[in-house]
């Protein structure tokens, strides 16, 4: 039903839209199901009563903001509001593709919401963009966040089946696990699990895995696809929440905030849990920025704004199942539930008061799995290259991945008969 009305809503702006003056339209382009729908009529309103004059917001959504990054830097795509993930706000960040979010408002004795985001979110933002040395705070805003695990359906699999990621390799899994199409997340994923033993013996970390891409660990993770690749059922960007809530998916690698949904929205006779692996996973924020080509600032700096009210950053995460990067008291004391049985250490994310709250896990991780994530970063070349493994492992169907590794055991056993047999003959002479 959200699915529904978002996409009529979607069709109803693209209509009423048309004829208007351009300074009287804000294009936004967001992630699809990432906003409550009836939270952007109310901006309308709300614009309209704060300004005196009309706004209306013509909406579009997409699965993969890479694509419109791409229209963005030709210049041939008219947005002036994107939300695309902290990765790719670095990339624009350093192609200067982004300019300074517009704070007029406060003049007009508007509340600056965007201070309410969490320190946690601003100082990772932050880091990203110390290279550039500007305040990243001006040119992006965190809006949703969270990390990436595996939601499964706990009649058929095991918490202990999934503890570690070596599950993606386990036979038993073969043509069952969905996997969310993002080969981002994946890389992080695959390369914390290879170089597992030497995070633990500190010689490397998690985040400087995730920072540098060399060639040669690219090559270690495109072979660890091909090994998983037989386990792969199907590749989902939001399908997979629903299919693993009705039980037609039995586990997913999926993030959080879809595991979330589902676990909340489970058909009769289906538990769902969510965990992240030993090894570890990613944390990633998608983000509020203001394209080089915006052609309506104002009004950009005014939505921005708006969606960071902590009641509108709520009633956000009521609808898509993330966490608001805003990180107010009114957010913590909105999701406290006294009735859960286990408390979770968020003082990284709401600070010290948060050391032993009852809240959601699923939607706010503890600490410590938060210790053992790295942060997505902008590879640059290397993220291409990623992206083409990516899409050619795709194309392969599981009895391909399957057929191709059978064979390879078929030469190795040859080749050591030969071995064998040469050898026999030596000792023989």
């Amino acid at each position: 039903m959200k699915k529904i009305l978002l996409i009529v809503f979607s069709l109803l702006t693209l209509t009423t839209v048309h004829g208007q003056e351009r300074s009287q339209v804000l294009k936004v382009c967001n992630w699809d199901e990432y906003i409550d729908p009836e939270l952007i009529g109310e901006f309308e309103a709300w614009y309209r009563r704060q300004t005196g004059k009309s706004i209306k917001v013509e909406y579009e959504v997409t699965d993969y903001p890479e694509d419109q990054l791409a229209t963005i830097e030709s210049g041939a795509y008219d947005c002036d509001v994107f939300c695309p993930p902290e990765y790719l706000v670095e990339r624009m960040l350093r192609r200067q593709l982004l300019m300074k979010i517009d704070t007029s408002f406060t003049a007009r004795g508007i509340p600056n919401w965007m201070n309410g985001t969490s320190a946690f979110v601003d100082s990772t933002l932050q880091n990203i963009g110390k290279d550039s040395k500007v305040r990243m705070k001006d040119y992006c805003v965190g809006y949703l966040w969270g990390t990436t695990g595996v939601v499964f359906n706990t009649k058929y699999v095991k918490r202990s089946d999934v503890e570690s990621w070596r599950f993606l390799f386990d036979s038993k899994f073969r043509n069952k696990i969905v996997i969310k199409d993002s080969p981002s997340d994946l890389y992080n994923i695959l390369i914390t699990y290879a170089k597992y033993e030497e995070i633990e013996a500190g010689r490397i970390t998690r985040n400087a895995l995730a920072t540098h891409l060399s060639n040669e660990n690219i090559a270690l993770v495109e072979d660890l696809l091909k090994q998983a690749r037989p386990q792969m059922k199907a590749f989902e960007v939001e399908g997979d929440k629903r299919l693993l809530a009705n039980g037609t998916h039995r586990i997913a690698v999926t993030w959080n905030g879809d595991a979330n949904w589902a676990v909340d929205s489970v058909s009769e006779g289906v538990s769902l849990e969510f965990i992240v692996p030993k090894e570890g996973s990613d944390v990633w924020f998608d983000c509020w920025v203001v394209p080089a080509t915006c052609r309506n600032a104002e009004a950009a700096g005014y939505w921005i704004n708006f969606l960071c009210k902590p009641e509108h950053a709520l009633r956000n995460m009521d609808f898509t199942g993330y966490s608001s990067a805003v990180g107010t008291p009114e957010i913590l004391a909105a999701v406290t539930d006294t009735l859960l049985l286990h408390p979770v250490d968020l003082s990284y994310f709401f600070g010290p008061e948060a050391t032993a709250v009852y809240v959601d896990s699923i939607m706010y991780p503890d600490r410590e799995i938060i210790e053992r994530c790295s942060i997505l970063r902008d590879c640059g070349g290397h993220q291409e290259v990623m992206r083409e493994i990516w899409l050619r492992m795709k194309k392969m169907n599981s009895t391909d991945s399957a057929t191709w590794y059978v064979a390879v055991g078929i030469i190795i056993i040859i080749l050591a008969a030969i071995a064998v047999a040469v050898g026999r003959r030596k000792h023989q002479r």
